[in-house]
């Protein structure tokens, strides 16, 4: 080989690997991107329980790289959270143990890493308490990163079950 296509083929793997690097580079960049905010869910979590019933508390949980601002549920489907209340769901009731649906009751902070939660009432057997055993509602979460870019996604969906047992049996 002479030099000049010597030449030209150091120039075509220096190309090549210029383009492979600004790919790579910009790859970094969506992902670290798409990781660097907050991730915020709901779950339905046991309090206590016993053989009378059990108390649940709603837990809000910030698993994301960054704090999460202005934090609040909204009921996705209010047909299947009337088919989840119990015989026991009294008007006084929802109010209590509800209001974690008003939008004014947000959360101003969640911290990456932190959780809150709330009573989010009980269930009794034979569906006497203020919520049915098993059922299930969608919500939707609705926040903000700390730089002021809003998230809310698909419904996610809250199923009052015993938390303390993924099968519903444990022992004694």
């Amino acid at each position: 080989m002479d030099a000049t296509a010597a030449d030209l083929l150091n120039l075509g793997v220096a190309t090549v690997a210029l383009i492979v690097s600004a790919v790579a580079f910009g790859f970094s960049i969506f992902f670290w991107y798409r990781q660097f905010r907050p991730i915020v869910t709901a779950m339905v979590k046991t309090h206590s329980g016993g053989n009378m019933g059990i108390a649940y508390d709603l837990v809000v949980l910030n698993s994301g790289s960054i704090p999460a601002r202005d934090v609040w549920l909204e009921v996705a489907d209010s047909g299947a959270l009337d088919a989840a209340f119990g015989s026991g769901a009294d008007d006084d009731n929802k109010k209590d143990w509800l209001l974690c649906f008003n939008a004014k009751d947000m959360i101003p902070v969640l911290h990456n890493g932190a959780q809150v939660s709330c009573s989010f009432g009980h269930t009794k057997s034979a569906d006497r308490g203020f919520w049915k055993a098993g059922a299930e509602f969608p919500i939707r979460i609705h926040y903000r990163g700390w730089f002021g870019k809003s998230y809310f996604g698909e419904p996610h969906m809250l199923r009052i079950v015993d938390t303390d047992s993924f099968t519903g049996f444990m022992w004694g």
